[in-house]
């Protein structure tokens, strides 16, 4: 028998509490942990398979350098100190326009977030293509016009809401909230309370609703403006919110007003009846949205999230207990305006930035050709861009093209083969401290910092640790004073951390603002070798920078007794109440609930708009909305150029797993690479299941067996997005990010649009 030791799961941003048995160095067995306050007791079997994340015969142990058609290894010293010199002579010659950051942290590993944002601001790029640049553009631009600020995860009140939506989301077996199981049983299950679910598909979580509506695959927004005029019709809308909340509703109003209902209804595949229903218990009933990849991934990704919260604001739900809420963030993101001049469009493709991201769609335009202000150098991390992002082969020549391609992993991926530099990092069940930058629970505040369970091999370091010595080599940091390293070198000994803080405060507050970018480097390089884990750093900066209310906290309970150090300065004293949450999660590793949300202040808290109000209207919602007619939708879905069938990039299933799960042992017993068809599809076309078929994109074919399944309607059809990867020499399946397009995206923010690509499918 091995020892149990709790830590984090790291494959989706729920992060639930686990348990792993190991035994001489080695994870034996994985179970969900009966103390997480957060999971309580459950895990998805992404959780269950964890084991294999870091059990890999392709684990980069060592730092290597491309010579020629093959690698070899070098020491750390020689890989900083050529990929410094390289760096900085591209910077020389270009400017900080030709370098970029590819992933850099996020989701359900938050430690090289910062570490990462430091490095950039060192050498002056705002070029990161982060996974967020693929999935939420169009909500997190949306939460920016409406309340000013654009990092805005909004999720249901479970506790006390009567109604759930799931739009868009399969989330029994996708899971993307708390407990997703637990949660829509109960929903399920109760009399008093209701699962509505939105969707084409008949999923596993549509099939335990109380209503399920079944747009036609890409007109939700069609629907949603449909719905929303129905309302107002029948005068159903919450006119004292809409008054008190609202700064341009008379204006907004006009998007909704003669607008053909039935016409749109009809197109949409939906009966009045049925959407009369459902209007009337959105306008009756407490209820919250979970919008997820249907939506986000959708045809118009941007319209469907903006008027999601625009139905929300005429319902009387919009950051309202027991409606749509926030989760109290640890971390934030940044809002970018691009209306800001100061806020980079990219030279190419013109796009901008939301929440600091870019789109990766856009990535490799803007290293091909002879653009001057091309990027010619970059840093990836936590991400396989070659299989993760849209346009595989495109991405690839991209990426080959570049004079210096620096690849952070824990194991060999498609990634990593290309590059010129690659730099070992642990995984995170092998190093302390790392942490989510989400926090999806209401009310509590939920935190919890990951802890290894077993050692890491070779010679791995933190991406965090990673970025920050890299900044160094690059000469982009002040000279770190002794004292600093001291300093840190007592707080661990002494568990004492506020002189630490009060040192390196005062240091940066004596060198000015470029002290202040390089706050995070200058942590991990000090406290973070101090604690052994710049990670486990991260984490104590990341709560002391935290926006958590010190009356949050202290409801909670930890010890927050003053230091001696801040007796005679009282408004210092919150960091004394956030380093004491930091012990106190310090002393839990199944997690703890640290703060409770203002529940009484959601929008005074929640609205950036300095008239306190939602602003629903804006100009290019209005000049889009103009092309979302029953007429103009008919035509625009109707299938074009030999396409016969709408292909979804990417299906969440029991059997399914991602790109960050590449030992084929987690699929060993399951047949997760098929073509998902409806039944009557099948039959129409002369397909039988097992038969292997041809799917053709704009950009390419595969050939790949059918499974017909119930589970999908008509003229829609699904490929799993975790194959294609290659393992030992073999590659599983084909990857379906070689028939996406780089440039099939949303007009408006740049989403990819995985879930409404047109293919042909036929007897191969």
């Amino acid at each position: 028998m091995g020892e149990w030791k709790k830590t984090l799961c790291n494959l989706c941003a729920m992060t639930c509490g686990l348990e792993m048995e190991v035994e001489d160095n080695i994870i034996i067995s994985v179970r969900p942990d009966p103390d997480s306050p957060s999971s309580e007791c459950y895990c998805c079997r992404k959780g269950r398979t964890a084991k294999y994340f870091v059990e890999s015969s392709e684990r980069l142990l060592y730092p290597q350098k491309r010579v020629g058609d093959h690698y070899e290894r070098i020491s750390w010293e020689q890989a900083y100190a050529e990929i410094a010199a390289k760096a900085n002579a591209i910077l020389k010659a270009h400017g900080p326009r030709s370098a970029a950051i590819i992933g850099g942290g996020g989701g359900a590993t938050g430690a090289a977030a910062a570490p990462v944002l430091s490095f950039m601001k060192a050498i002056g790029t705002q070029n990161i293509f982060n996974p967020i640049g693929v999935e939420f553009m169009g909500f997190y631009w949306s939460c920016g016009r409406i309340f000013g600020d654009q990092f805005h995860p909004l999720e249901p009140d479970d506790k006390n809401c009567e109604v759930i939506i799931y739009w868009g989301s399969n989330s029994y077996v996708s899971h993307q909230i708390p407990n997703a199981k637990k949660i829509i049983r109960a929903f399920s299950e109760s009399p008093e309370k209701m699962v509505i679910v939105v969707d084409p598909r008949l999923s596993e979580t549509a099939r335990m609703a109380d209503m399920h509506i079944m747009p036609v695959p890409g007109s939700d927004v069609l629907f949603l403006r449909a719905l929303i005029a129905l309302i107002l019709e029948k005068g159903w809308q919450d006119r004292d919110f809409l008054y008190r909340y609202t700064k341009d509703w008379t204006q907004t109003r006009g998007w909704f007003a003669d607008f053909d209902i039935d016409g749109a209804l009809r197109i949409c595949g939906i009966p009045r009846g049925q959407a009369e229903e459902f209007a009337y218990i959105l306008t009756t009933k407490k209820w919250g949205m979970h919008q997820d990849l249907g939506l986000f991934f959708g045809r118009q990704s941007t319209l469907s999230s903006y008027l999601c919260l625009v139905l929300m604001a005429v319902c009387g739900t919009l950051l309202v207990p027991s409606g749509n809420v926030p989760p109290v963030r640890i971390v934030t993101l940044e809002n970018s305006d691009e209306h800001d001049p100061k806020v980079w469009r990219l030279p190419v493709t013109k796009r901008f930035p939301v929440a600091g991201m870019y789109p990766e769609g856009a990535l490799p335009d803007e290293i091909l050709g002879d653009n001057p202000d091309r990027i010619r150098f970059a840093a990836c991390n936590l991400s396989n861009p070659l299989r993760s992002y849209p346009d595989s082969q495109k991405m690839e020549e991209a990426l080959k093209k570049l004079e210096l391609f620096v690849a952070i992993d824990c194991q060999e991926t498609e990634t990593t083969r290309i590059a010129d530099y690659v730099l070992p990092s642990p995984s995170v069940y092998e190093v302390g401290g790392d942490f989510d930058v989400f926090a999806f629970h209401y009310p509590e505040v939920m935190y919890a910092s990951r802890r290894a369970v077993v050692k890491a091999p070779g010679e791995a370091k933190e991406d965090a640790m990673i970025y920050a010595e890299l900044t160094q080599a690059m000469g982009l940091i002040p000279k770190i004073p002794q004292f600093l390293y001291d300093a840190a070198e007592e707080s661990v000994r002494t568990g004492d951390r506020i002189k630490y803080f009060m040192k390196v405060v005062g240091w940066i507050a004596a060198g000015g603002m470029k002290y202040f970018d390089q706050a995070a480097t200058v942590i991990a390089l000090t406290l973070g070798k101090a604690m052994g884990s710049a990670g486990h750093a991260m984490n104590w900066a990341a709560l002391m920078i935290s926006k958590l209310s010190n009356r949050a906290i202290m409801a909670v309970g930890p010890d927050t007794k003053q230091h001696p150090l801040l007796s005679k300065i009282p408004m210092l004293k919150d960091f004394c109440i956030y380093d004491a949450a930091f012990q106190m999660v310090d002393e839990h590793p199944e997690g703890a609930v640290i703060a409770y949300s203002d529940t009484e202040h959601l929008m005074r808290r929640h609205i950036k708009h300095k008239d306190g109000k939602f602003h629903l209207w804006c100009e290019e919602i209005d000049s889009a909305l103009k092309d979302i007619t029953p007429e103009k939708e008919a035509e625009a879905l109707r299938l074009k150029d030999g396409f016969n069938m709408i292909l979804s990039a990417g299906r969440h299933s029991d059997g399914g797993m991602n790109t960050s799960m590449r030992n084929p042992a987690t699929h060993r017993y399951r047949e997760t690479y098929t073509l998902a068809m409806n039944p009557e599809d099948a039959k129409e076309l002369g397909f039988t299941d097992g038969q292997l078929v041809r799917v053709s994109t704009s950009k390419g074919s595969l050939t790949i067996p059918v499974e017909t399944t119930w589970q999908t309607c008509r003229g829609y059809c699904l490929i799993p997005h975790h194959m294609g990867l290659t393992y030992e020499g073999r590659t599983y399946g084909t990857h379906i990010n070689f028939l996406t397009d780089h440039k099939d995206i949303d007009t408006l923010t740049g989403n990819a649009r995985w879930r409404y690509t047109p293919c042909r499918v036929e007897a191969v």
